[in-house]
């Protein structure tokens, strides 16, 4: 409901630009993912998977789908799965996720700052930060401390103070801060955006790392996900 309206998407958002170029499909089915998933490991020896979506019109956010798609999978290959998704508006999906076999979930602030937030992703700005947090406390109860995540992209306008102190937050309350420094993708209104300097980012990167180090919070400990990957970031890897 959000990447095909400009008025509301992430202007970071290149998922409608695939689309175009019809390199994937609006909507792939249960079964096409545990297809995937189960030739994934036995041909290429996948260890664990991510499930993410735009984000539907709908109250439960995707997490109903994701659930669905979730079960399909661990029915056809057991393999640890991540999903992907804005916070729903009842918490109890994420039992039902846990259910499902997710076994972590990534919900993404992307920035902190509130008008950082409405002048890069206005959609998803209506989205107080003060529910994201609401949405990983309840989401950590069901899936452990440091199985829950959130990407911080730094490079966007939040300062190194808010994204040093918002991680903080995070890890007090169980939740990995997966900061990366932001990329800009040709096609989109931010493709002449500016990438964080390398200075700001070894900065940002030592005093979260600090952080992690001090709470004991590893991304290897993550069962699935982006965090686990750690392809996208550095020396968060603790």
């Amino acid at each position: 409901m959000r990447y095909s309206d400009a008025d509301n998407a992430c202007q970071f958002c290149a998922i409608g630009r695939s689309l175009e170029t019809e390199r994937t499909i609006a909507r792939k089915t249960p079964a096409q993912l545990a297809e995937v998933a189960e030739a994934a490991v036995r041909l290429d020896g996948i260890r664990h998977m991510v499930m993410t979506t735009g984000t539907p019109n709908t109250s439960d956010r995707g997490t109903a789908y994701l659930t669905e798609c979730a079960r399909a999978i661990q029915q056809r290959v057991n393999l640890p799965l991540q999903a992907q998704c804005e916070p729903p508006d009842d918490f109890v999906w994420f039992d039902r996720l846990k259910a499902a076999g997710v076994d972590s979930v990534g919900m993404h602030l992307e920035a902190v700052d509130p008008a950082v937030r409405a002048k890069i992703m206005p959609g998803k700005a209506t989205v107080p930060v003060e529910f994201y947090f609401q949405a990983f406390e309840a989401a950590v109860q069901v899936f452990g401390w440091g199985q829950v995540s959130t990407y911080l992209l730094a490079g966007l306008g939040d300062s190194l103070e808010t994204l040093v102190s918002a991680s903080d937050r995070l890890i007090q309350i169980g939740v990995y801060p997966f900061v990366v420094p932001f990329v800009p993708i040709s096609g989109t209104p931010l493709a002449a955006h500016p990438a964080p300097s390398s200075e700001l980012m070894y900065r940002l990167y030592q005093q979260v790392s600090e952080l992690l180090n001090r709470a004991g919070m590893s991304s290897q400990d993550i069962k699935a996900g982006c965090g686990k990957c750690g392809a996208c970031s550095a020396t968060l890897h603790v």
